[in-house]
């Protein structure tokens, strides 16, 4: 039965994985909404409901823990044994600005970020068994500062899309939780990343959060060593860090706070 003064139709035990290379999930079941967000080529997701007329599913990404609605037309379901084993075991993910990989017969071009569920434990070369071009690094092995900066800057210059994920168009949080992932380290729509350090102590890889107490919003960057900060304005860009802090702070006239986090150990 479809759920009460609702469109929709629960589902149970219902899971999916992306086949192309950049899903939009949105608001509302239709292309007008605004995008909540993006999957990757390989990530995986939840599907709770669907439309009567069964053209739209919600789905729920349990990495970011972000959900909206995808089209049925981009619908891949897998079984609840897959779901589970494709987020609890190591994979590779895509680090090369653009990969390719053989698939249905085709090529399907893979953007930084996208999964690629075979481990470095497996017994044959993957990448020559599945027709795949690119750099990849083991999920399970956390990048150190240098590896974290290295992937930091293939966004430089991506554009401002509001929900984006991708080195074309990257929303702020968004983009920036997605570098972590690359990076092997957890942020999602919940947690931020890490633990509070002091903001004299940042070294290359930390977040700098920029936290504007009257409306609640952050504007984050990274710390990339020699006083230069990656960070979003209409473009990912590198600017220096007094420069950034400056510029924030005459946009908001009314009570900021600087803080910063590191994902890496405390002699890291």
């Amino acid at each position: 039965m479809p759920k009460e003064n609702s469109n929709e139709w629960p589902l149970n035990d219902a899971f999916g994985i992306c086949r192309q290379t950049i899903l939009p999930v949105y608001r509302k079941p239709t292309v007008d909404s605004a995008l909540v967000t993006q999957l990757l080529f390989g990530e995986c997701y939840q599907v709770l409901a669907v439309t009567e007329d069964r053209t739209w599913y919600r789905i729920f990404n349990e990495d970011s823990r972000i959900g909206g609605w995808i089209s049925s037309k981009s619908i891949k379901e897998i079984n609840s044994l897959d779901y589970q084993k494709f987020l609890n075991q190591d994979y590779q993910i895509v680090t090369s600005p653009i990969a390719a990989i053989e698939y249905m017969g085709t090529n399907v071009y893979l953007l930084p970020g996208s999964r690629l569920h075979f481990s470095d434990l497996e017994l044959f070369n993957w990448q020559d068994h599945i027709g795949f071009t690119g750099s990849v690094r083991s999920h399970a092995i956390k990048a150190d500062r240098d590896q974290l900066v290295d992937i930091a800057l293939k966004y430089i210059n991506a554009p401002w899309q509001p929900g984006g994920r991708s080195i074309f168009g990257v929303d702020e949080q968004l983009g920036f939780a997605l570098i972590y992932s690359i990076a092997g380290y957890t942020w999602n729509s919940v947690y931020l990343p890490g633990r509070i350090i002091p903001i004299n102590h940042v070294k290359p890889g930390d977040l700098i959060i920029f936290h504007h107490q009257y409306s609640n919003q952050d504007h984050f960057g990274i710390y990339l060593g020699m006083e230069e900060v990656l960070w979003m304005d209409n473009k990912m860009k590198v600017s220096d860090l007094n420069e950034w802090e400056t510029y924030l702070k005459n946009q908001k006239s009314e009570e900021v706070v600087f803080t910063a986090r590191s994902v890496f150990k405390k002699d890291g």
